[in-house]
């Protein structure tokens, strides 16, 4: 008599067991790191540099390669930002004559800061600087 033999595979198990709180950090740090990369590459063509490895493309305190500092942010926390220079670059653009062909750029004074901070679109600042 032989005996009974079934393969012994082994059980299915789901692709991911995550929490909904595991997939919102998930989903988040994939869209922070899609726009670290986004805005890298922006930065690489503007100045015409790369980086040396591909290991440095992964942190922008590794962006050595580029002669400015750079820290990317993504998501609800630059929606303020966002807010205040769209409303600001719709009222210049309202003002602004017709033919006028100068790039808009928003600057912000805090209070309690002397210096200014310089906020503009990736592609207005390779206007600026190309």
């Amino acid at each position: 008599m032989t005996p009974d033999v079934s393969p012994n595979f082994k059980s299915e198990k789901s692709a991911r067991t995550e929490t909904t709180n595991q997939r919102r950090g998930r989903l988040n740090k994939q869209k922070g790191h899609r726009k670290q990369s986004l805005a890298r590459k922006a930065l690489e063509e503007l100045f015409g540099t790369e980086a040396a490895f591909h290991g440095r493309k992964a942190e922008e305190s590794h962006w050595h390669h580029l002669p400015i500092r750079v820290e990317v942010k993504a998501g609800k926390q630059v929606k303020p930002v966002e807010t205040r220079f769209l409303a600001a670059e719709k009222q210049a653009d309202a003002a602004t004559p017709i033919g006028d062909p100068r790039p808009f750029v928003f600057i912000a004074m805090p209070d309690g800061m002397t210096d200014g901070l310089f906020v503009c679109r990736l592609s207005t600042l390779k206007e600026l600087l190309g």
